[in-house]
């Protein structure tokens, strides 16, 4: 069974050219960024959140992941068999979609794909790009409508 967890109020997301590196100076100079993420996937160890950074409630969040490895010619391909759900999620909540092995999941490349549904964004399906060892940290939608680098996001009819 998976374990569900939500981060009620998550950090607000800090652009790139804001952050200090781990070494403790600043980041190589960039071009800023303008947009905000609306939605993103932030990685804290091995648990993967969807933060909900938009100002109103999801009616609900499900959350899957699938991927492959290689072995010298063969592939082997693996899904969730469950997938994480939620409901109500509120503005800056974050919720867990996702939990890698630290060890294990290092040699498959693995998306996770979101569906979603909310007043103002309808009904989205949400497919993030695929990463070796797991999604780090991923800006799914930005404030200007458009998706992320390598997101794949398409608007559903269904309920």
């Amino acid at each position: 069974m998976l374990k569900h967890k939500t981060i009620a109020e998550y950090p607000e997301w800090v652009p790139v050219e804001d952050r200090r590196s781990r070494f403790g100076g600043a980041m190589p100079p960039r071009k800023p960024e303008r947009r905000r993420p609306m939605i993103w996937l932030a990685r804290e160890d091995n648990e993967v959140f969807l933060v909900n950074a938009t100002d109103e409630t999801f009616d609900y969040v499900i959350a899957s992941s699938a991927g492959f490895q290689t072995v010298d010619d063969d592939v082997m391909n693996i899904s969730s068999e469950n997938g994480y759900e939620y409901h109500d999620v509120h503005p800056n909540q974050a919720i867990k979609v996702e939990e890698y092995d630290g060890h294990y999941d290092l040699d498959f490349v693995l998306p996770i794909q979101v569906h979603l549904k909310s007043k103002s964004l309808g009904c989205l399906e949400i497919r993030s790009p695929a990463e070796k060892g797991g999604i780090g940290e991923t800006v799914l939608l930005w404030n200007s409508g458009e998706p992320g680098k390598n997101v794949y996001i398409k608007k559903r009819n269904d309920a």
